[in-house]
């Protein structure tokens, strides 16, 4: 392991052992009557930002009248291009790339990133799964112009296995979540920054090791965060899932 990589893999360590104090007082998981999950993807559009995104990995969010989007584009190995761009109005402004490290072989067959555009910082944020060379996991990027250039992608947690991701911010504070691409049972981790992402002090696990936690969507307001998830059944037999919920205060 690369020197600079072990203090994120003693953080995660301590935190799946829940060592200390927790940087998030929970609340009760909620198994019925969940709220509504906010929508991570794209309802109509009137037009689209590329016609080189790769099929499903379009992401828009939202900041007053501006809209911003982000996607994957693949290059001819297979790896791919993490590209973004922004609309006022009627028009998308030329794209813009944000991550263009990505090295892995899988062409569009990837999770699509997940974009939050703060109202209150005017950061725009990023989380998705990438496979450059430092090595495979869920990585952070983020803009404070409004997406016209990005600082370099931080590593959130390493792990060969596609994770989708989640993020959500307010001012100072931003949570990612994202599936554990390293656990044989599936479970959802966040990462919690106060530094607006500068840098990320917690990571936790945020749902039971003795469930099947898929496909988290997670949000922030003030000091509460606001997690939703989807259980998946232990037989493979059963498609079906159940949407689950819990929220918790930012200690």
């Amino acid at each position: 392991m690369f020197l600079w990589m072990r203090p994120l893999a003693c953080i995660w360590i301590l935190s799946l052992l829940g060592c200390g104090t927790s940087p998030v007082e929970w609340g009760e998981t909620v198994y019925t009557n969940v709220p509504l999950a906010p929508r991570e993807y794209p309802g109509a559009l009137q037009s689209v930002p590329s016609r080189s995104a790769c099929p499903g990995s379009l992401r828009v969010a939202k900041n007053g009248s501006r809209q911003y989007a982000v996607w994957w584009e693949s290059r001819r190995d297979s790896s791919a291009v993490l590209m973004t761009s922004h609309m006022d109005g009627r028009a998308w402004a030329t794209p813009v790339v944000a991550d263009s490290t990505d090295r892995g072989p899988r062409g569009c067959g990837r999770p699509a990133p997940a974009i939050a555009a703060d109202d209150s910082s005017g950061y725009l944020h990023l989380a998705y799964f990438a496979e450059p060379e430092s090595g495979a996991g869920v990585y952070f990027a983020h803009s404070m112009d409004s997406g016209s250039t990005f600082h370099s992608p931080v590593p959130i947690v390493f792990g060969r296995n596609p994770s989708r991701a989640s993020v959500g911010s307010k001012g100072d504070r931003v949570v990612v979540a994202y599936e554990d691409p390293n656990a044989s049972q599936p479970i959802i981790g966040i990462a919690l920054s106060k530094t607006m992402g500068h840098i990320f002090e917690n990571r936790i696990r945020a749902t039971s090791e003795n469930g099947r936690a898929r496909q988290p969507v997670v949000r922030v307001t003030g000091d509460s965060i606001r997690l939703w998830w989807s259980e998946y059944s232990a037989n493979p037999a059963v498609s079906a899932t159940r949407a689950m919920y819990r929220a918790g205060a930012w200690q």
